[in-house]
């Protein structure tokens, strides 16, 4: 499978570095997004690796790396609160442009994100259907948000974990609060809704697939 979906990956990554290189070269107010599309991009490698690992504890550890860094994507929502920074009147020809950058930013960000996680329910949901997606969606949602939470009021990144893991800890006591509570909770529904919608849609379109094969198949004979 890893190796039949070489060309796919690499225009994935194409598309990132593509407009890695726009916003770079363009007068953009938003060059903030070409660190956070690249973070958002790294758990979809971990996702990768993970899948193409043969031993265990390497996929634990790209696992545990994808975990750590999935909260990256759905952060980019966020980022439509830069909107406050540029003229919100879309009569000016030039708030087009600002509009169309952020916007592709965020919605490869996210897209990313729920990319590597399909990927991460592949290696370890054999039943992908049911209860066991919800609840496996439920957490990741929770944790994503409670991430987002931290990355956005208390400015932590996700390898302080390994350099200021004291800061870390500290910072998550301190921030227990009814506003912590309150943004967690909107943005995993935020992120649960988004997250349903694509796992289930993605299972009409590989059922509407398989039912053109077996009308070929049926025509063929």
């Amino acid at each position: 499978m890893f190796k039949k979906n070489t060309n796919n990956m690499i225009m994935v990554h194409l598309v990132v570095l593509a407009f890695i290189a726009f916003v770079y070269l363009t007068p953009t107010h938003f060059d903030f997004l070409m660190w956070n599309v690249f973070l958002a991009l790294l758990p979809l490698d971990f996702a990768l690796l993970a899948l193409a690992s043969r031993l265990k504890i390497s996929q634990i550890i790209f696992s545990g790396l994808w975990l750590l860094f999935f909260p990256n994507t759905m952060y980019m929502i966020t980022d439509f609160i830069h909107l406050q920074y540029i003229s919100t009147a879309l009569d000016v020809r030039y708030q087009y442009f600002n509009y169309s950058v952020l916007a592709a930013g965020i919605f490869v960000g996210v897209y990313l994100g729920i990319l590597s996680l399909e990927i991460m329910m592949r290696i370890y949901l054999r039943n992908r259907t049911g209860w066991s997606v919800l609840i496996t969606l439920g957490i990741v949602s929770w944790l994503s948000s409670f991430g987002i939470y931290l990355g956005r009021f208390l400015r932590l990144n996700s390898w302080d974990v390994f350099t200021n893991f004291d800061v870390v800890i500290a910072n998550v006591q301190s921030s227990v609060s009814k506003h912590m509570f309150a943004f967690v909770g909107l943005f995993a529904l935020a992120q649960f809704a988004i997250l349903i919608a694509y796992h289930y849609g993605g299972r009409i379109l590989s059922s509407l697939d398989f039912e053109e094969k077996i009308e070929s198949s049926e025509k063929n004979q």
